[in-house]
């Protein structure tokens, strides 16, 4: 029983142990690769490269090479070369339904694709008319291709589906009044499908969407609907609405429409939508607040107004009510779930069907070998409860931790050789159901109470290259019952006490009233960097347990428990079902049978329903997640005593995973585990009963015979590992002779690759746990492609014959990504530290190349939490000193680069540059600093050699003297903090500055004088998700950010504050001054700067003057703007203390980060949209960059001159960090007159101006497949047109 590693149907590890052919491949802070032999796959190939013998038959091969590149070329658009894939294929299976669909839908993407050419403003005439010449042609095949699919499968739903699709689109392209006759005819033949048998369809909810859809394109603008159409549109979603009860959506529109018929049944529709939306009630909540009500006293004032039949104040309370929730992601998954994209239709039935044969004649097909197992037995003892399988010593062999019926916890140590000790006992006090191990503390914390491996002990010769890579930190175990939960301490260390290996966890860790756990998982739910609790009752549903980072958890909060009246959970698995990059649950119901998940809607925000279309299963136990297939799409495997079901599915976007098809079995399990235990690349399930065990190969296929396993009489409970060293897994568990560990004596066994991820402690790339608990690995090999969620310290990834593989990547919990190429035997990798937020990049051509200068839009962060619903305030503009050294022109103009290479969205609204020319031994900066525009008001200082004062002494915070490193800008940083709470939180840290007798008699001066303090340096920051990881930790406090003090005879430590707050340079290394001219203390005139956010100090100086320093300014003129596609930099760090930097030049095409929703601005130029601050802007992402070029300035500089810059912006910039608000969407787009982002529901209207004055250029979307991509499609980044 396992939900980790290679799955089971409770709480198992998976790792790899040394072995046969074992070396070992680690990656520090990344992925740590135990490794023999690599592949991955996706659907079957002709090419084996010297994989064996054998081949597939010519015909099947043909067949499979066709509809893979049909699948491709449908979803990547290509719809003319995908026709004729498809249509050959349908003309040698008239009857297949699953070509007839694809052909269908192809066929209707293309009648997508010329519709939107024919009336898109934005193309000229003739290639709209060209594009209307082909839609006639194109409509026709369409309707012959649905007709062809509805006659072979027989699905009235999606033929109507997709026939009304087309009609639409013909309906809009004919003369106005024939335009609107043609709707209504659609629109009654669908509105009766509703009411009629098809009504009575799970899928009747896309015909709902089409339903929406066409009643709005027959809304007049002025007029509305036809008063009996408004009747009839009202009563027929109103009865879909009832249909399909938990769509957001449906029950919206329901409403809106009732009210506006002035029908009382509104009230229905309106509390339903309340219901539904109880989900994200913090979030809403936030909307409504401005204007003075909560969501329920809005819902009721609605109520009120209907009752009354004051209709006119119901529609505008309503209103605000719709225009509160319809941005919400609830509402947008509810209406992708209504309104499909038909790529979420694809169909992967033939696919599957070919690759099955294939199996039968190809090397790469399910091994046909019996299974073979040797029983060993741990221990006799045969009243055990629960086992199971975790590294309690990170010796990397699998040991194993029992739990008897009256609470005896015992763990057993791998000794080799089939050998068992048992090294520790902890008496309970509550009778075990199942356990968990996890590291529940945040992968940098200094916790004391977080035991680490001792790496020092091993002598030179001893030392393994890999262990920097291992790792450190013991898991701690969780033991479930009906009794509640218990947290053990687990100390793997070399030396301890006897009787200490286990003890009880007694600190108060918020789980103490959770009582009847059936089954409990880990996960990091709200993307902070640890591991959260959920945990199933008998009677509450589901709980839900926010972790600290520190091992003491708060239960988050819920309108309704989760599945509270629907039974018992038996079995959950924590995964990102539907790839939106938030972890959801996925839950089987002993009772009902049914499947049902857990969506989580970010901000610690979640709602339950089921899926209706796969079919229950009697008595429910085990459930999985697994890509059984390899079509980039989470299957699961469901089991209990009604059979075992494999639920293939396809997932065309982010929150589209939708059924595909389900393979069933009769099989009756009592337990299970679903793993790869021949290495072929295939999963195999082995299940448990009443008459013994046995096990299936599992794949495209369904299912094969079942083997018994015959070295087992019975068992009830069984786990997964590789205990023996020699790469293949073996299964362990409480069977007739007791705790037994089953080898695996298969053969011919295949080769293997095992990875194993570490979350380092000083982790520039955001919050990853330090097991890396909730990632995905993809593992790609010839044209093969396999995917897993790491569940355990290692994933083990079987690979049939092949001998080598081209690449792992992992896709992290917090969106972060990581590829290692060509992974080789006995190699160390070491992952370099990476931002995944932090802002667009500047650079300039210096006469060779371009150079990078700085980053940019530093004080104008979107969405940024400081705490869970306080938002940092931003600032758009800002002015940045560059350095004129490595500046040249490019002919007749200087060239500058804006890149986004990051994970996020920038925002450009206005560009400038402007040429300031100074003496040489004068110093030019601006008054750029992260705060707000008081202390950055747009100024330029400039100080001459006789008014500025190197620091005579410099001390750290430990009175370490740090005089040369302050001195000089020479990226000779000092680092003030030894110890670092979080990423960007350090305990408080200064730098004492002393200027000695050269501010002497300062202060005395002219009523002119000014002092100022210019101190360089750079900042790692922190981000939402660990502003509210620190936030929701009561022993951290909040961020001290940099303040002056100045010396105090009246103060207990001898310093009293005098600013506040000074402000601080942003993101890279970046020079700010600071006026001190009121707070000097002439008597003592040194200063303190104090702070805990994560500042490294380059350079302090002193100026004094009593006015400006000569200097000259010039504007020149933007003369072109062009956005276009980038790619990402090579990054250059040489010691942790300096920023990173980038080489231009080097650039990588491929994507980086995950596709994020919305518009971005089209390629080409954009110069009209940068010239001016006016609300039309760029709208740019990962990969993107403006190219700028500026005219050269009139004036020559004079002899003994120097040449700097100022580079004016104005725009904003929104972290993709799944904690900041609206993080993972484009939109809403800000604007020069909003107050907060995202912009009040207030605020609608000008959100909706915002997003139409810049229509004419979003008319680019990320593409979801070009990063999900399976093998055979191209590795660069690709876009959508929209």
């Amino acid at each position: 029983m396992s939900d980790l590693g290679p799955t089971s149907n409770k709480s198992s590890n998976i790792e790899k142990s040394a072995g046969r052919g074992r070396a070992v491949l680690p990656l520090i802070g990344g992925v740590f690769v135990l490794f023999c032999i690599a592949a991955g796959f996706w659907m079957l190939s002709d090419d084996q490269g010297g994989k064996g013998s054998g081949g597939l038959d010519p015909v099947i091969s043909q067949q499979l090479d066709l509809t893979r590149t049909a699948l491709a070329a449908t979803e990547n658009l290509e719809v003319v070369q995908a026709d004729e894939s498809w249509s050959k294929l349908y003309s040698e299976a008239t009857a297949d339904e699953s070509i007839a669909l694809n052909r269908a839908i192809n066929r209707v993407l293309r009648v997508d694709a010329l519709s939107a050419k024919a009336t898109n403003a934005s193309l000229d005439d003739q290639e709209k008319q060209n594009a209307r010449r082909q839609v006639p042609d194109a409509i026709s095949a369409a309707k012959q291709a649905i007709e062809d699919f509805q006659q072979a499968a027989g699905d009235e739903v999606l033929a109507m589906w997709l026939a009304t699709r087309v009609d639409l689109h013909q309906a809009a392209l004919l003369p106005g009044s024939v335009t609107k006759l043609e709707r209504n005819k659609v629109y009654k033949r669908v509105a009766a499908a509703i009411r009629g048998e098809a009504g009575k369809s799970a899928n009747v909810r896309i015909l709902g969407g089409s339903l929406i859809q066409v009643v709005e394109q027959l809304e007049d603008p002025i007029d509305g609907l036809p008063a009996d159409l408004l009747v009839d549109a009202a009563d027929a979603i109103g009865q879909l609405s009832d249909q399909q009860p938990d769509n957001l959506f449906f029950a919206l529109r329901a409403a809106r429409l009732n009210i506006a018929t002035h029908d009382s049944k509104a009230i229905t529709f309106v509390e339903r939508a309340n219901r539904l939306a109880k989900a994200i009630e913090p979030s809403i909540r936030r909307e409504t607040q401005p204007i003075g009500v909560t969501p329920d006293e809005l819902v009721a004032q609605v109520v009120a107004a209907i009752k009354s039949e004051n209709w006119s104040e119901a529609e505008n309370r309503m209103l605000l009510w719709f225009n509160v929730l319809n941005s919400t992601e609830i509402v947008k998954t509810d209406r992708r779930r209504a309104s499909p994209h038909p790529l979420d239709m694809l169909s992967f039935d033939s696919l599957r069907r070919l690759s099955a044969q294939a199996v039968e004649d190809q090397p790469l097909g399910a091994s046909t070998s019996k299974f073979k197992f040797e029983n060993q037995i741990v221990s006799p003892v045969t009243v055990k409860q629960t086992v199971l399988t975790l590294d309690y010593d990170l010796d990397l062999d699998r040991d194993l931790v029992s739990a008897s019926k009256d609470g005896l916890l015992e763990l057993w140590s791998n000794e080799g050789g089939g050998k068992f000790t048992s090294v520790g006992q902890l008496q309970l006090d509550i009778a075990p159901k199942g356990i968990v191990a996890a590291d529940f503390f945040l992968v940098d914390s200094s916790d004391p109470k977080r035991l680490r491996a001792d790496r020092n002990m091993a002598t030179e010769n001893e030392q393994d290259y890999s262990a920097a890579a291992r790792h450190n930190t013991f898991q701690s175990l969780l033991v479930y019952g009906a009794g509640g939960v218990r947290l053990v301490q687990l100390d793997g260390r070399s030396q301890v006490e006897e009787g200490s290996r286990l003890s009880l966890s007694k600190a108060d860790n918020g789980l103490q009233d959770v009582r009847d756990v059936t089954v409990a998982v880990t996960g990091d739910l709200e993307a902070d960097g640890d591991l959260d609790l959920v945990l199933a009752t008998e009677s509450d549903g589901i709980r839900l347990f926010a972790n600290r980072g520190n091992r003491s958890f708060f239960e988050i909060t819920q309108s309704e428990n989760a599945f509270a009246g629907d039974g018992p959970i038996s079995d959950m698995s924590l995964i990102d079902l539907d790839r939106d990059l938030d972890l959801d649950v996925v839950t089987v119901h002993r009772g009902s049978g049914k499947v049902g998940m857990l969506e989580n809607l970010l901000h610690l925000q979640f709602r339950s329903r089921f899926f209706d279309e796969i079919p229950p299963i009697d008595g429910a136990e085990f459930i999985t997640v697994e890509d059984i297939d390899g079509n980039v799409s989470w299957d699961l495997v469901v089991a209990g005593k009604g059979g075992v079901s494999i639920v293939f599915s396809q997932t065309a976007a982010a929150n589209a995973w939708t059924v595909d098809h389900v393979e069933h079995n009769e099989h009756a399990v009592d337990a299970a585990v679903v793993a790869d235990l021949d290495n072929d690349s295939w999963m195999e399930v082995v299940a448990l009963n009443d008459q013994g065990v046995a096990i299936t190969r599992i794949g495209p296929w369904g299912f094969r015979d079942w083997q018994p396993i015959k070295s087992i009489e019975s068992a009830s409970d069984l786990v997964v590992a590789e205990f023996d060293g020699d790469g293949v897994l073996d299964l362990a568990g409480l069977t007739s002779k007791g705790i037994s560990v089953l080898r695996n004596a298969t053969t011919p066994m295949g080769h293997y690759i095992d990875v194993r991820f570490k979350g380092i402690d000083d982790n520039a790339s955001g919050r990853v746990n330090h097991y890396a608990v909730g990632s995905v690995l993809e593992m790609r090999f010839g044209p093969h492609y396999r995917a897993r969620i790491v569940r355990s310290p290692s994933t083990h990834f079987g690979l049939d014959g092949f001998d080598s593989a081209s690449s792992v990547r992992a896709i992290f919990p917090n969106g972060l990504t990581q590829t290692v190429r060509n992974p080789k035997v006995d190699s160390l990798v070491e992952e370099e530290q990476t931002l995944k937020g932090s802002c667009p990049y500047l650079y300039a051509w210096d006469g060779e190349k371009y150079v990078f200068q700085t980053d940019c839009l530093w004080a104008a962060p979107l969405g940024l939490q400081v705490a869970r619903g306080i938002v940092a305030k931003d600032r758009p503009w800002e002015y940045l000193k560059i350095n004129g050294d490595q500046i040249r022109p490019r002919g007749d103009r200087y060239d500058f680069r804006i890149t986004e290479e990051l994970w996020e969205v920038a925002y450009f609204d206005k560009v400038a540059l402007q040429v300031v020319d100074h003496p040489a031994d004068v110093d030019v900066w601006t008054n750029e600093k992260v705060g707000p525009g008081q202390i950055a008001t747009p100024t330029i200082f400039a100080f001459s050699g006789k008014d500025r004062r190197a620091v005579v002494e410099g001390r750290d915070t430990f009175g370490r003297d740090v005089t040369a490193k302050l001195s000089t800008v020479d990226r000779d940083f000092v680092k003030g903090f030894d110890r670092r709470y979080r990423q960007g939180l350090c305990e408080p840290h200064w730098i004492d500055l002393d200027f000695g007798k050269a501010l002497t008699g300062i202060g005395q001066g002219s009523d002119d004088q000014k002092i100022y303090l210019v101190l360089t340096g750079w900042i790692l920051p922190t981000d939402t998700s660990l502003n509210i990881q620190i936030d929701q930790n009561p022993s951290l406090g909040p961020l001290e950010f940099p303040s002056v003090w100045v010396p105090s005879s009246e103060a207990d430590s001898g310093w009293k504050k005098a600013i506040e707050y000074m402000g601080f340079p942003g993101g890279k290394t970046k020079t700010i001054v600071v006026d001190v001219t009121k707070v000097l203390n002439q008597e003592d005139p040194r200063f303190r700067i104090r702070t805990s956010a994560q500042i490294y100090w380059d350079c302090a100086e002193i100026a004094v003057q009593d006015k400006p320093a000569e200097f000259r300014t010039q504007s020149v003129d933007l003369l072109n703007a062009e956005v276009a596609f980038h790619g990402f930099s090579k990054r250059l760090r040489d010691d942790p203390s300096r920023p990173e930097t980038y080489d231009y030049q080097q650039a990588e095409l491929a994507p980086r980060w995950p596709p994020l929703t919305g518009e971005l601005s089209r390629f080409g130029d954009c110069t009209d949209l940068v010239r001016e601050w006016d609300d039309a802007m760029v709208v740019m992402s990962s990969g993107d960059e403006i190219r700028l070029q500026f005219s050269l300035p009139q004036n020559d500089l004079p002899d003994g001159w120097k040449r700097d810059f100022i580079f004016h912006s104005v725009g904003w910039d929104k972290d993709a960090d799944l904690n900041t608000l609206s993080g993972q969407s484009t939109l809403p787009l800000p604007y020069r007159e909003m107050s907060r982002y995202p912009p009040p529901v207030e605020a609608a209207t000008k959100s909706q101006r915002m997003r139409e004055l810049n229509a004419p250029h979003l008319h680019r979307g990320q593409s979801f497949r070009s990063f999900w991509s399976r093998p055979g499609m191209s590795t660069e980044m690709s876009f959508e047109s929209l």
